[in-house]
């Protein structure tokens, strides 16, 4: 008989040391807030927002060392090579109801699983919308959740509690490869308690409140833009609003982007005309942005002249270190590039970029420092492979100093100049909300 998922295994926890790097490593910096708030003891149902596809889960799986098991959509399982590895991973398959009513059955099945798993005493992660969205608010939240919680607390008699923790994910920018990433874990929900305080309520009424709990305490996490309708503008509004925060500043900025959003649609709701006004003006002005391939980023210098400046004297100085890195590991990121242009779905490339840059790299710089201690003192080969540990990383960062260095002597031109006047103008109205 096989080994249980939950079970320790140790090449998977040899493993995960270096895929956790890998996963941190996927971005300039990563903070997690609120660890302290995960419950020590009792069944813990992890239940993040889904909006950057597997970066999400992979994320959670870095937040610490804790033995996690996951659920993934069941259509992936459906190669038995594919289905044995996401096994080893500890990724276990979850129908639903877009998988056609015929696999329903198989849901009660990866309930049954999750109860034992959770009885394990292993943390359980389930996405609870379903399926990504790469945007800034929540999906209705589904079934999933609520009937895990339920099932664990019926198994077990309620003798232990069971919590369903949510975790907010908050990205810099959901496409950009080496961007920041703020996971925040919310206010736990007690599931047991809930139940025992409504035994007046039937299954599908606990569920549903629970669910709306859910949705109440991870909406608290992140930027949540509510309106639907006017998405692209308000989320527009509230990068300008917030964008002179630093973009390292994750919680701050969180925060300010939370109060900018709360404005805009407290303004939406009560002059609605008005609001209709500066929504066009908003989307105007970042159709005329991106034509001009201007980021927001020099847009936020309140000197631009000096921010291109410095920029260009880093990109001159840090020349030489990003030829070294950039020629080591440019089979890894050309192939991960190659790879995610080829993806349609824009929010899974990161993935791509990290799986490709784990693998690749992994085989890449086992080779160059073999190579570097044949053919260089015992010292010198030592410093050079230290030096070539983070080369994608390095390479990716200076791609990225480029792009918005680029955009810094775009903001200075004329055209830059009049996307100027329409980014002061705007702000002017948000703070004036």
């Amino acid at each position: 008989m096989g080994k249980k998922i939950y079970e320790k295994s140790l090449g998977y926890s040899l493993l995960r040391f270096w895929t956790d790097a890998f996963i941190r490593g996927s971005y300039r910096r990563v903070r997690y807030l609120g660890l302290k708030k995960i419950p020590s003891e009792g069944a813990v149902i992890y239940a993040p927002n889904h909006c950057d596809a597997l970066m999400d889960p992979l994320a959670v799986l870095a937040m610490s060392r804790r033995r996690k098991v996951f659920v993934a959509r069941a259509d992936v399982f459906r190669n038995p090579k594919v289905a044995s590895i996401l096994n080893y991973l500890k990724i276990m398959p979850i129908n639903r109801r877009r998988d056609g009513l015929k696999n329903m059955y198989k849901a009660e099945e990866t309930i049954e699983k999750s109860i034992e798993v959770l009885a394990s005493g292993c943390h359980f992660c389930i996405m609870p919308e379903g399926t990504h969205c790469p945007m800034h608010g929540l999906l209705p939240i589904g079934k999933g959740v609520a009937r895990i919680a339920l099932g664990t607390y019926q198994a077990t008699g309620g003798d232990r509690p069971v919590w369903i923790v949510p975790i907010g994910l908050e990205y810099g920018d959901f496409f950009r490869y080496r961007g920041t990433l703020l996971a925040q874990v919310g206010e736990p929900i007690d599931a047991t308690a809930y139940i025992q305080a409504h035994p007046e309520l039937n299954d599908h009424d606990l569920m549903q409140g629970l669910r709306a709990l859910l949705t109440e305490k991870l909406s608290e996490t992140i930027s949540c833009v509510r309106d639907e309708a006017h998405y692209e503008a308000i989320w527009e509004l509230a990068k300008i609003a917030s964008g002179r925060i630093p973009a390292l500043r994750m919680k701050q900025r969180l925060e300010a982007n939370r109060s900018a959003i709360a404005r805009i649609e407290a303004f939406g709701a009560a002059q609605p005309e008005a609001a209709a006004a500066l929504y066009e003006s908003a989307l105007a002005f970042r159709h005329e942005r991106r034509a001009a391939r201007i980021s927001l980023h020099s847009l936020h210098r309140q000197h631009p002249l000096r921010a291109a400046l410095w920029n260009t004297l880093l990109c001159l100085v840090s020349l030489p270190l990003f030829a070294a890195c950039a020629l080591a590991s440019l089979p890894v990121w050309l192939t991960a590039e190659k790879i995610a242009g080829r993806i349609k779905d824009a929010a899974f490339r990161n993935t791509a970029r990290m799986g490709t840059s784990l693998v690749l790299w992994t085989l890449l710089y086992i080779i160059e420092t073999i190579l570097l201690f044949c053919f260089l003192p015992g010292y010198w080969a030592l410093a050079a492979a230290l030096l070539l540990l983070p080369a994608p990383m390095v390479s990716y960062d200076f791609f990225e100093l480029w792009r918005v260095t680029a955009s810094h002597w775009r903001s200075l031109t004329r055209r830059g100049a009049a996307v100027r006047r329409q980014y002061d103008s705007l702000k002017t109205k948000i703070d004036t909300l």
